[in-house]
């Protein structure tokens, strides 16, 4: 039998493996800490859970239409037209399963053959793999693009751009002016947007992270903004996403679920419509405290590994050090996962040869004895 080519050039998820391959060691029994999680380590909230139960309980188990309810497409929309000061209806949402269907759709309706996508390094692990799965060419440019690149990028043909902040894997937030410069640039070419926000509620920084559209609102015709309530309100698993971008590119993005998945989960969306009203803003804000104290933990542990680099994350859960010398950060994490039990993500993954991404989404004592493991293995590796 024969396979699609273009399938089967895309590369696994490093972190789905990685994460898998930590839990099959500790079902064997294996002494394992991870710091691979992309996600929270926290209950969904029950406000929140709640709403499901009722969507249940009420019989609220059928087809949807395929771009969400109503209901939350309304939510999403004013929640969204207040947080970036400008108008979106609910036509221009889409409720999908989870922020990475929303991008894949997005990506897949606004892709052609050959056509060049932008990805700032580190990237997302997802990213490329999107980008060639529609056919397009992935562009890598360092992590918080230059304006100059982004206008030769154009003239070469390049037609779009993915921005990720704050950014996983390393919890960067760019500076005002940064995103005013990359705004202008952009406003200068033909090219689509595509911003990433599924962490624009883990900032850590005063104020909420600058966005392109503060800077070009008239941008909006051809930016696409995702987020979800995965990250912020622990519902990683129950995989509701949701876009927002002009009529014509959702509509085409629904077309394209309707063919691929119809709706998300009925009740799931029930459950965010929930979140995103509010109902569980007091569970949020604890988790984000936590979050906070395990950034300031995991930062001041590191900073006492000697040979280790890193920047402080101001965004996510994230911290992504430079290693002291290494060529290889899938063998140097495979090896750390067999000799002394800590998982964590190479940043070979993200485009970055030489870094590693470890999660602070973990309890204290997981980020203690993780970060102790590390050290000394570390010792051990470059005899420091």
């Amino acid at each position: 039998m024969k396979y699609s080519r273009t399938i089967m050039s895309l590369s696994p998820s490093a972190t789905l493996q990685l994460s898998a391959k930590a839990k099959e060691l500790k079902r064997s029994g294996r002494d394992i800490v991870s710091l691979t999680a992309g996600q929270p380590d926290f209950p969904t909230p029950a406000p929140i859970a709640e709403a499901g139960i009722k969507a249940i309980l009420e019989g609220k188990t059928c087809y949807t239409p395929s771009t969400g309810i109503l209901e939350l497409r309304e939510a999403v929309a004013e929640s969204y037209s207040i947080r970036r000061s400008m108008k979106w209806t609910p036509a221009n949402v889409v409720v999908s399963c989870g922020a990475k269907h929303n991008l894949a759709n997005l990506i897949r309706a606004a892709v052609n053959p050959g056509d060049k996508v932008l990805l700032p390094r580190p990237y997302w692990v997802s990213y490329p793999e999107m980008v060639k799965a529609s056919g397009g060419i992935p562009v890598l440019p360092e992590i918080c693009i230059d304006p100059e690149e982004i206008l030769k990028a154009a003239e070469q043909g390049a037609v779009g751009v993915l921005l990720n902040y704050p950014s996983n894997p390393s919890g960067y937030v760019p500076s005002a002016d940064e995103i005013r410069n990359i705004a202008d640039a952009i406003a200068d070419t033909d090219m689509w947007v595509i911003s990433d926000d599924i962490y624009e509620d883990l900032v850590y920084i005063e104020g909420a992270a600058p966005h392109i559209l503060d800077f070009r609102p008239e941008l909006s015709s051809r930016t696409a903004v995702v987020s979800g309530v995965s990250k912020t309100y622990a519902m990683t698993g129950w995989r509701i996403g949701y876009s927002l971008a002009n009529t014509e590119w959702s509509k085409l993005t629904g077309i394209f679920q309707a063919h691929s998945t119809s709706n998300p989960c009925s009740i799931s969306q029930w459950a965010a419509l929930a979140a995103v009203e509010g109902k569980a803003d007091k569970e949020k804000n604890e988790m984000y405290s936590s979050f906070r104290n395990r950034r300031d933990l995991i930062c001041s542990i590191l900073s006492e590994v000697e040979g280790l680099q890193f920047e402080r994350p101001e965004g996510a859960f994230y911290v992504f050090p430079r290693l002291p010398a290494e060529q290889d950060t899938a063998a140097f994490c495979s090896e750390l996962l067999e000799e002394e039990g800590l998982a964590v993500i190479p940043g070979s993954a993200f485009g970055a040869e030489g870094f590693i991404r470890l999660s602070f989404a973990a309890s204290d004592d997981d980020i203690r004895e993780g970060v102790n493991r590390l050290n000394r293995f570390l010792r051990r590796r470059y005899t420091l």
